[in-house]
């Protein structure tokens, strides 16, 4: 699947990660949006309305799950698709223990390029079945 008609929010406070996962995202022909904070996040995802949100859990401030159930409850924000990227395997089972609807999907750091690319169209290929 190609990525060129989707815009992609990345939310991550790491650089590093925020630089390679928007430049695999990019090179799938995605139009990607940064965010480096939670506040940052949720007032792009009002503005631009992407496609899929990648979310990283641990953030200084408002941090992954704090965006994740406040998009939830958001009736804009709520049909976003939200891929969590997360470190701490333990962080994201308690996301998915604690929120309804869960995410729609999630990645592991260190980050693999396919299986990244894989997660985000398997997300983006049922999502469009449901709308």
């Amino acid at each position: 699947m190609d990525l060129s008609n989707y815009t992609i929010l990345v939310v991550d406070d790491e650089p590093d990660s925020l630089t390679f996962i928007g430049t695999v995202l990019r090179d799938g022909g995605a139009t990607v949006i940064e965010a480096r904070d939670g506040e940052e996040a949720l007032k792009l995802a009002r503005s631009e309305r992407p496609d899929l949100v990648t979310l990283d859990i641990s953030m200084p401030g408002k941090d992954g799950a704090e965006v994740f159930e406040e998009m939830r409850g958001d009736s804009v924000l709520k049909s976003i698709p939200v891929c969590i990227v997360s470190g701490q395997p333990e962080l994201r089972r308690l996301i998915y223990q604690r929120t309804v609807p869960p995410p729609d999907g999630y990645v592991d750091k260190p980050i693999d390029e396919e299986r990244l690319l894989f997660n985000i169209r398997k997300i983006l290929s049922l999502s469009r079945r449901a709308r």
